[in-house]
């Protein structure tokens, strides 16, 4: 038995190999456009440097470990507290004990918030001696995720240092 097949009346619009070819080329356009697009917002605001000495800073790394053991050889207690006094405006204290429990004379203190990501948003604050053992200091600093870096020297030479992540927020408590 003979099969007759008919044709199907076109209905629409014909997809040639044209249009197939431009579907394609514009999907890949698209792609390749905001690529393009996310990699210059990253490498304009991404500087992607922690250290501008970062070979230096490594060789110094036995240093550190050496001032790490003397930090904890000298069993000072340092506790500290942030209060957010107003809207961008944040007041930091700070107690420091030795091992009897006596605060330490002429010694200079200074704090630095570090920006997670950007550098260029670093702040530092000299804490100034309310009374023996207590230091303080206000600092206008938004709010977010900071890093602290708490620097204590005596005579000229670093003889403790901290750093901690602290939140400072808004939101009221």
């Amino acid at each position: 038995m003979p099969v007759t097949l008919k044709e199907a009346a076109p209905s629409g619009r014909v997809l040639t190999g044209r249009v197939v070819l431009a579907c394609v080329l514009g999907f890949f356009a698209i792609v390749f456009g905001a690529n393009a697009i996310m990699a210059r917002l990253a490498f304009q605001t991404f500087r992607g440097l922690a250290s501008n000495h970062a070979y230096t800073d490594g060789l110094a790394y036995n240093n550190e470990i050496q001032a790490a053991q003397d930090q904890n050889a000298l069993g000072w207690q340092v506790k500290g507290s942030l209060t957010r006094i107003a809207p961008g405006r944040t007041r930091i204290i700070f107690t420091q004990a030795n091992v009897q429990g006596k605060p330490e004379d002429k010694t200079e203190w200074s704090l630095r918030f570090e920006h997670p990501v950007d550098r260029t948003r670093d702040k530092a604050l000299a804490l100034s001696m309310e009374q023996a053992g207590v230091y303080s200091g206000e600092i206008a600093i938004e709010a977010g995720q900071w890093g602290l870096a708490l620097v204590i020297a005596k005579d000229g030479k670093t003889v403790f240092q901290s750093q901690n992540k602290v939140e400072i927020s808004d939101r009221a408590q």
